[in-house]
């Protein structure tokens, strides 16, 4: 049993329970567009070059703000030399880039992924300015952290050799120090089960070719939709880490073929020597159109959590990366292509790895960001996005083409679900986590946990009583694996009659958690407070 028990809150002054003045939210949706042509980025566009639908309905562009990144790292100037060249412009912050370069180790080749790795690490040496974020994980039997968002070139460094130099082979849980690692987790496992393919028909041989090639066609198929589930989940984890969080939100995934693509359903053909095969409607069809219904199922979820945290993918095809000129086939990328499609990111496909570091550079930091206010309250459904532009020309636009209108509280219910989180979130509020003495009853381990925040930095509002805050508690638990074991929230309303909160005081909030003993866990809080919507998080990593 791994619950949350007794709630139990402390505060170094009295507490009562206070109504609180009303706030207004005025809701805006945030929709980043990379506008090109045939020549390259199209700068200089205005809000008046674009328009904005949801749900088919045209929506006043209220906010407006074009991003254009890039340049050139000046070179060093000699020791002793002053300064030359005008100082770099600063990016409004709630635009800037936040990258988390996603390596697929159980798809991508190592000799691939490594010629792309390099690639990026001669980018963030010739062309990154320090000015946004970049975060390192790597799929293995799950997602592993090895970097949370930094913009420390020696640290990124560091981390994409760290990955070059282990391998990073599938199953590595904890090939890095403390890495945050899952098998599993979100809830897409609980509900989509492997379709085991079942016993070798021991008649095999006595079959004709035909049923044969259908029958060894059907377990393929079921293996490449079990290695897709057990693939996505990370995925999910990954994107819902940013949930929450501003600026131009990107996961740069470095794979090979994912298993995604559509079920090969079409029949052969029989001039060309092949049989002729037709799996949609043979005697195999149920298990051909079951197969293809949770690959359909397993690509939605990607892009709809994608773009309920506003997370775009782009996708690097690493698979036969070589120098440019190889003519080697490509492999399948229908499937990436309309991922990244969909969530306003970018398949960046070819030979030259140099190139696609470039083209990655460019379009992910030349763009528009529109925002507009929906008519309609939170309503938690999920909105279609169409984004035109009105003057005329050779445009192509990427975009997300929805999003899930869910309030901050579910946002960040649903990050503090995945083990990335912590490392995503932009933590505006000092919280301390502490653990009291554990007390172990057979196998069990119950841990006292006690999270705290200053008075001083929470919003205390006049209500009838005096003064009173509003703040919700968050507390999640992760085992060794990453899998959320335990996910909670809590809300206080910590008020003084007095009128005025101690500036020195402290909000202190006692709890306890039950683990396994002998097993690593991880513990993340958080608190926000519901009239600023400031966050703040805090982590260890336990075992007792």
């Amino acid at each position: 049993m791994k619950s949350l028990i007794a709630l139990v809150v402390a505060l170094c002054a009295a507490t009562l329970s206070a109504q609180v003045s009303e706030t207004i939210d005025v809701r805006i949706i945030n929709v980043d567009v990379t506008v090109t042509s045939k020549s390259g980025p199209v700068r200089g566009l205005t809000r008046d070059d674009f328009e904005i639908f949801e749900d088919g309905k045209l929506q006043p562009i209220t906010n407006f703000y074009a991003s254009d990144e890039t340049r050139a790292v000046p070179a060093a100037a000699a020791p002793g030399a002053p300064s030359v060249g005008p100082a770099l412009e600063q990016q409004d912050f709630r635009f800037r880039r936040k990258v988390l370069v996603l390596v697929d180790s159980s798809h991508a080749v190592r000799q691939y992924r490594d010629t792309a790795l390099r690639e990026l690490e001669a980018m963030i040496t010739d062309r990154f300015h320090g000015d946004y974020q970049w975060s390192i994980g790597v799929i293995g039997s799950g997602i592993s952290l090895v970097l949370p968002l930094s913009s420390d070139k020696q640290a990124i460094h560091e981390a994409l050799e760290s990955i070059r130099l282990s391998g990073a082979r599938r199953g590595d849980a904890a090939v890095f120090a403390d890495a945050v690692s899952t098998r599993e987790g979100g809830s897409l496992t609980s509900n989509l089960s492997p379709q085991h393919p079942g016993p070798l028909d021991k008649n095999l041989a006595e079959r004709s070719d035909q049923d044969r090639v259908e029958q060894a066609q059907t377990m393929d198929d079921a293996e490449r939709v079990i290695a897709a589930k057990l693939t996505v989940p990370a995925y999910l984890d990954a994107v819902r880490g940013f949930a929450s969080t501003s600026g131009r939100k990107i996961v740069l995934l470095l794979t090979g073929d994912p298993g995604l693509n559509d079920i090969d359903i079409s029949p052969h053909d029989p001039g060309k020597g092949e049989f002729r095969n037709d799996r949609s409607t043979g005697p195999g069809a149920t298990k051909v159109w079951q197969n293809q219904r949770t690959i359909e199922d397993l690509r939605r979820s990607i892009v709809h959590e994608a773009n309920a945290s506003d997370t775009s993918l782009y996708i690097w095809n690493v698979d036969r990366l070589t120098p440019k000129g190889d003519s080697r086939p490509a492999t399948n990328t229908s499937a990436l292509y309309w991922l990244a499609r969909e969530t306003g990111g970018r398949l960046v496909t070819g030979n030259d790895a140099a190139h696609a570091v470039q083209e990655f550079d460019t379009a992910s930091s030349t763009f528009y960001s529109l925002g507009y206010s929906p008519k309609h309250a939170d309503d938690g459904k999920y909105h279609a996005i169409t984004v035109r532009m009105k003057r005329q020309g050779d445009y192509f636009l990427e975009y997300r083409t929805g999003y899930s209108d869910a309030s901050t509280a579910v946002q960040l219910e649903r990050a503090m679900k995945s083990p990335t989180a912590v490392a995503m979130q932009v933590s505006a509020l000092p919280v301390t986590l502490a653990f009291g003495a554990p007390q172990t009853v057979s196998n069990e381990v119950t841990v006292p946990i006690e999270v705290a925040v200053p008075f001083r930095t929470l919003q205390f509002l006049p209500g009838k009583n005096g003064v009173a805050a509003n703040v919700v508690i968050y507390v999640s638990v992760f085992d060794d694996m990453g899998k959320n074991v335990a996910a909670s929230s809590f809300a206080l309303t910590p008020g003084f009659k007095s009128g005025t909160p101690d500036p020195k005081g402290t909000l202190v909030y006692r709890n306890a958690i039950k683990l396994r003993g002998g097993e690593r866990h991880r513990v993340v809080v958080a608190i926000r407070d519901t009239v600023t919507d400031n966050i703040g998080m805090a982590t260890q990593v336990v075992r007792f």
